[in-house]
């Protein structure tokens, strides 16, 4: 009866073991794949845990190295400074270096893996830490290095579904050089970058209504972001009570060389004018600290909500490359045109000849078809992979400067688009005149 009893208890024994491990792996699961209730009572506790204090001095600890001109080594040591600041919240963090004519510096990623696997998405925030020579930056962009080291601090305690990127860049005074770098490069190792949210300027506002408003400036492509920041804003509205004006883009902050490489970005600015941006008086006196942690909060809404929603479809353009030059579909040349002087041209494609148009779509859904488009016009499509197109005119030969514009469609409706801006030589059309 002993040796039974003991049989008994070593069996009882184990399946209870057994009971509380599969309990274990199931909690896990959900610690991770949160409701949509749930994850906002998150959201709400990372905005209440941003205040005055904790976005100011980021900002007072950025200005104590003094101006920041690229290339010298107040603007190095800030970048020390913000490398320590990434590594201390165990984000993955490194320098990038670039180089550009005469200036070479360093911009600072730190970066908050995603939990699901099955994503290689990537949101970036970022924001410009050099200066002039005879300013402290405090406004430009002081003010948005201090957003986005408070809100890292804040993100780096929890867990969201995409990869998250916060950088800092040098080199956007004299001409969005460290930008363009890092999103060139990033181009050419295919990193996936869904969305950039670019705040410069956002810690002033001396009027009622401007202390309620933020802007955002963007290109078409990237309009979605602002309607996306816009939901976020009227959500959160109680713990936030700011609201965001769209407008059209300005192409002379560090997103736009993310747009000029096929990213959707939008740059972020205050209401109110910056009357002292660029000069010896944007110190800490012209700091608003109320208006600038409404906007490092409403800026880690967005950003939370946005890394931790799933992404139904995109499609991405494969070739013919961004900033590259073709003849007759070969690719034969880079064209690293970053000086500001190139602005309108950065990450343009050359072509020449016949040249053929292909694309990816990542679809949790199946994909009912792809629709290639030379500007607004439809030219053709396709519904099965590989999804490729000859890219020429429809009745005429396609000359100048165009957009080559993909569309990617399920049967549920979902859709998703990406545009590249091309110019084409090439006496290629596919129909004569009717």
């Amino acid at each position: 009866m002993k040796i039974k009893a003991l049989i008994l208890f070593v069996i009882s024994l184990l399946l209870i073991l057994n009971s509380l491990s599969i309990t274990a792996i199931e909690n896990r699961g959900f610690e991770t794949k949160k409701s949509a209730t749930i994850f906002e009572e998150d959201v709400i506790d990372m905005i209440n845990k941003i205040d005055e204090d904790l976005v100011y001095n980021y900002l007072e600890k950025l200005l104590s190295f003094g101006p920041r001109y690229t290339g010298t080594d107040n603007c190095k040591q800030a970048g020390n400074y913000i490398y320590s600041v990434f590594e201390n919240l165990s984000l993955d963090t490194e320098f990038h270096e670039w180089k550009y004519k005469r200036f070479k510096s360093r911009n600072v990623v730190g970066t908050l893996k995603g939990y699901d696997p099955s994503s290689d998405a990537i949101i970036v925030i970022s924001a410009h830490y050099d200066t002039v020579a005879d300013s402290l930056g405090a406004n430009d962009d002081g003010s948005g290095v201090a957003a986005v080291l408070a809100i890292a601090e804040i993100l780096s305690n929890y867990s969201l579904r995409h990869d998250v990127c916060f950088i800092a860049f040098s080199g956007e005074e004299v001409g969005t050089l460290g930008s363009f770098c890092y999103a060139r490069d990033a181009y050419r190792r295919g990193d996936n970058i869904y969305a950039v949210i670019n705040p410069d300027i956002i810690g002033w506002a001396d009027t009622v209504y401007g202390g309620d408003i933020i802007r955002f400036s963007h290109v078409e492509r990237s309009s979605w972001i602002a309607e996306f920041s816009g939901n976020i804003s009227e959500k959160y509205n109680n713990e936030i009570d700011m609201r965001i004006e769209d407008i059209p883009n300005y192409r002379g902050a560090d997103h736009q060389a993310f747009n000029d490489y096929g990213y959707d970005a939008v740059w972020i600015a205050e209401h109110d004018p910056a009357i002292n941006c660029n000069t010896p008086d944007d110190n800490l006196s012209n700091i608003n600290s109320t208006y600038l942690a409404k906007s490092t909060k409403l800026l880690l809404a967005i950003l939370a909500e946005m890394a931790n929603r799933p992404i139904d479809i995109q499609v991405i353009i494969k070739t013919p490359h961004e900033g590259r030059g073709y003849f007759f579909n070969r690719s034969i040349i880079p064209l690293d045109l970053g000086r500001s002087f190139f602005r309108g041209f950065r990450g343009i494609t050359l072509i020449f000849g016949r040249a053929v148009a292909s694309c990816e779509v990542i679809s949790k859904e199946e994909v009912k078809f792809v629709i290639f488009c030379i500007d607004d016009n439809f030219l053709t499509w396709d519904s099965t992979p590989p999804y490729e197109w000859k890219i020429q005119g429809k009745h005429i030969p396609v000359i100048g400067r165009h957009k080559l514009k993909v569309y990617a469609y399920t049967y549920s409706g979902k859709r998703a688009y990406d545009e590249m801006d091309i110019i084409v030589f090439s006496l290629s059309f596919q129909y004569g005149w009717w």
